[in-house]
């Protein structure tokens, strides 16, 4: 028997506004369309929208668990009658759109040590035919958070990365870059500085590292796990990035005053290496540059 074929169009991933407390939710919406080849009995058709099957887990079993989780929402587009076991539908294209409310609250998208939590939506087609026979149509879908506009943690986008030390009073770094906030899969530019307080030191490494920190709470302890891992990270080679008004091989070189770098880190794309901030819920993921140089001294120590 030939059974309809269904497609699944939305319009992309949930964008949640504000803090879980803050935000009024999420419309979201998009089309299923049913392609019936021949006369076919149906019965039922439905979105629904979920935590993705087998994708709420965590292997620390204690890991706090966000109230009301799985979730699922739903939107039913056409329910047959009782008597025959549906109604039949000929030939054709059939379209209907969806609208899903979705709450403020909902926990963001992750794929972390201690927790994955993912979302999928669902056009599930039921039809009368062998008993009850069912055709499914899947997406992933992200869900992400945003502040809202005026919001005091948006004005941390206009905040410039600006890391800097001092080791043992010898040697001093900086580094600069554009923005706080970064998109997933796109280069960050750096620039490093070099300043030698004290004279007789040679560069032998120059690079940055992207750190990836998440904490956990531990249910019913009050204890916290924390973890971290390097999400991204970038080491010059020998000549490579000096400024061009300064020697470029800089590698093995005396450090007399300052040297200047340029260098370009490669964001990962998120849910891969690397995942977007979470401020909210029982698991929280935060991100830290780190400007790393090594040197050694005149005796190479």
């Amino acid at each position: 028997m030939i059974l309809p074929s269904i497609r699944l169009f939305t319009l992309g991933d949930v964008v949640l506004q504000g803090s879980p407390t803050e935000s009024t939710g999420y419309l979201y919406s998009g089309r299923v369309i049913v392609t019936v080849k021949v006369p076919t009995t149906i019965r039922h058709l439905e979105v629904v929208f979920q935590t993705e099957q087998q994708g709420w887990w965590h292997p620390l079993k204690r890991v706090s668990q966000p109230r009301n989780y799985p979730i699922t929402f739903r939107d039913v587009l056409y329910v047959g009658p009782e008597e025959g076991g549906g109604r039949v539908w000929g030939r054709g294209s059939y379209e209907f759109f969806f609208q899903i409310v979705l709450p403020g609250h909902l926990c963001e998208t992750m794929y972390t040590e201690l927790r994955r939590i993912s979302y999928e939506v669902r056009a599930n087609l039921q039809t009368g035919a062998l008993g009850g026979a069912r055709r499914t149509a899947v997406q992933a879908v992200a869900v992400k958070r945003v502040p809202y506009f005026g919001a005091v943690w948006e004005s941390i986008a206009s905040d410039v990365v600006n890391v800097s030390a001092v080791w043992r009073n010898k040697i001093e770094m900086c580094a600069m870059g554009c923005s706080r906030v970064q998109r997933d899969d796109q280069p960050l530019r750096v620039r490093g500085v070099v300043r030698a307080l004290e004279k007789g030191f040679k560069l032998t490494k120059v690079g940055v590292i992207l750190e990836e920190r998440t904490r956990s709470r531990i249910g019913g302890m009050g204890g916290v796990k924390c973890s971290s891992s390097i999400a991204a990270q970038r080491y010059l080679k020998a000549k490579e990035g000096a400024d061009s008004r300064q020697n470029k091989d800089w590698f093995g070189s005396v450090l007399i005053d300052q040297m200047a770098f340029e260098m370009e880190l490669q964001i990962p794309k998120a849910y891969g290496k690397i995942q977007y901030d979470v401020k909210h819920g029982p698991v929280t993921v935060s991100h830290r540059l780190a400007f790393v140089v090594a040197v050694v001294d005149q005796l190479g120590r």
